[in-house]
């Protein structure tokens, strides 16, 4: 097994002629994410086979061990000097280490998927030595690592005295280079800084004034929707002020009517009390139109003539009868009139042959709603006749309060309405 720890390594004259384009600096790392590819040159097969198949396989090393391969490249076939293609970074572990500069590369050779061991390098990266921008191998099992800036590749080859000092002079004078190189990278760094703060400030400014453009037109919009708000109001106002000058008209004629209806309910209050007056005036002048006298305590009369009590109408006199009951129906149908109240029973006066109709019960016809107040063929009419007019004085005898009419004859005159 050949391994290569981290050591400083000679450079050959033979290399000397590419370094235009590569330059050694003693602050330089390399580390396993700068790995692009990696190829193999002078492969020696032990089996005297004269191809073999193969492929490399990656490992960190852990100590005193050697980790499970992280990474395992394609097959190629039929081949001592195999290029394989560059790494694949997607196909390594999400949590890999890629910082590392030394990890271990196992190179596996054989025919029909029978594959053995051939070559295990311990590398270190930071101990190769440049070969330039091509692949230039003249070492059996070489192995070229391909990085950003070109091919790296372990010396093998050991070199005598001479050969390192002027090498090691050769280096010393690379480093004075690099120094003043570094010095530069330095002076480059700090214009880089500078540019790169510059293009910050260019991209916030530019930033800037985008929002600046931005927030103009929203303020824009909002100025026209403030002035269209604005005259929408006023037209608001308008019709406000039109409908409120509406209501304060509205407002003085109702003042103007409150005073009109307050004027004509005092004008109805007074014509009503002067009706109420005059109603009175003529319930009580009724008195004199038909007087009635009280004669020998028990019996009543109504203008001269003698009514008998509801009861008794039996062996009196049936002309007399017949006008105290016309004189009777006259007076309720004259209350009736005075108090503009109905009667429930129709009076219908004729003198002394007045009758009343019964216009409620609903089993009698038309021509038997009629029922004479003075006696005739069937006393039951007569007396049904009586009875109404006895409901009729019933009806009218509350609303003649304090008149002679509720205490002297509605009372007294018909006993059944006690």
């Amino acid at each position: 097994m050949n391994s290569i720890t981290g050591r400083d390594h000679p450079i050959n004259s033979g290399a000397s002629s590419s370094r235009a384009l590569h330059v050694e600096l003693t602050s330089q790392q390399r580390r396993l994410r700068h790995l692009r590819s990696i190829a193999a040159r002078n492969i020696v097969n032990k089996n005297g086979s004269p191809l073999l198949d193969t492929y490399f396989t990656l490992h960190l090393c852990l100590e005193d061990r050697i980790s499970r391969d992280f990474y395992k490249s394609e097959v190629i076939r039929d081949s001592l000097n195999p290029t394989w293609r560059s790494l694949d970074f997607g196909m390594l572990p999400d949590l890999l280490d890629t910082s590392v500069s030394c990890f271990v590369v196992k190179i596996w050779g054989g025919r029909e998927e029978q594959f053995t061991l051939l070559i295990e390098w311990k590398v270190n990266l930071d101990g190769l030595r440049y070969t330039g921008q091509q692949i230039r191998s003249r070492n059996p099992n070489e192995i070229i690592f391909g990085l950003n800036d070109g091919y790296y590749a372990a010396d093998f080859d050991h070199k005598d005295h001479s050969e390192r000092k002027k090498n090691s002079l050769l280096q010393v004078t690379v480093q004075k280079i690099g120094k003043e190189i570094e010095e530069k990278l330095r002076t480059t760094t700090a214009c880089t800084k500078r540019k790169k703060e510059r293009e910050c400030m260019q991209l916030r400014l530019g930033t800037l004034r985008s929002e600046l453009e931005r927030q103009r037109k929203a303020l824009a919009r909002e100025t026209d929707l403030r002035q269209k708000e604005r005259a929408l109001l006023q037209k608001k106002e308008e019709v406000f002020s039109t409908k409120h000058r509406s209501l304060e008209m509205e407002r003085e004629s109702l003042t103007e009517q409150q005073k009109e209806c307050t004027a004509k309910r005092e004008l109805f209050l007074k014509s009503n009390a002067q009706l109420t007056f005059r109603c009175r005036q003529l319930l009580s002048e009724l008195s004199y139109i038909y007087p009635i006298d009280v004669a020998n305590q028990s019996d009543y009369v109504i203008c001269g003539v003698k009514l008998p009590n509801s009861e008794d109408f039996q062996a009196k006199d049936d002309g007399s009868v017949a006008v105290a009951l016309g004189y009777t129906a006259h007076l309720v149908l004259m209350i009736s009139c005075f108090l503009q109240i109905p009667l429930r029973y129709p009076v219908i006066h004729k003198g002394s042959r007045s009758s009343i109709k019964d216009t409620i019960t609903d089993k009698l016809s038309e021509k038997e709603r009629e029922f004479p107040l003075y006696p005739r063929g069937e006393r039951f009419q007569f007396e049904y006749g009586v009875y109404l007019i006895n409901k009729n004085i019933a009806q009218v005898r509350p609303w003649t309060t304090h008149t002679y009419l509720s205490d002297t004859y509605a009372h007294q005159l018909f006993p059944s309405q006690r």
